[in-house]
């Protein structure tokens, strides 16, 4: 038998990344750039839920933008949500791999991140 709406567990763990972020952001020794990071994945597995539970293929990538425009075929709104795109995009790396300290993201970087994560996460609930 087979799950009549997979995308619920796709949201499931996007909210699992959502709260990885905020505990990440926590006042003992906070971690912006896992911070950012989780906020990326909870946005790209929110939009890949919303494809998936419209029947819309997609490429297993981790481009936001690409994600916003198939999903902007749906529903035109979702184009308001490319400027949160683009900011959290670079974020798929940040914590995965060393970076210059330029790059690093700073605790206002990251509590953005987490409010653009959670913007698009509302988006998606309420489409």
């Amino acid at each position: 038998m087979t799950d009549p709406q997979p995308e619920l567990a796709w949201y499931a763990k996007a909210d699992d990344d959502l709260e990885t972020a905020r505990r990440a952001l926590g006042p003992e020794r906070p971690l912006p750039a896992i911070a950012c990071y989780h906020a990326q994945q909870c946005a790209e597995k929110y939009l890949k839920g919303y494809l998936i539970a419209h029947d819309i293929p997609f490429r297993f990538v981790h481009d936001l933008g690409y994600l916003i425009d198939l999903c902007t075929g749906l529903d035109p709104a979702f184009a308001d949500l490319l400027p949160a795109a683009v900011t959290l995009n670079p974020y798929v790396g940040t914590a995965r791999y060393p970076a210059e300290a330029a790059q690093e993201p700073d605790i206002e970087a990251a509590r953005k991140a987490l409010h653009l994560a959670q913007q698009i996460a509302n988006f998606v609930r309420q489409t």
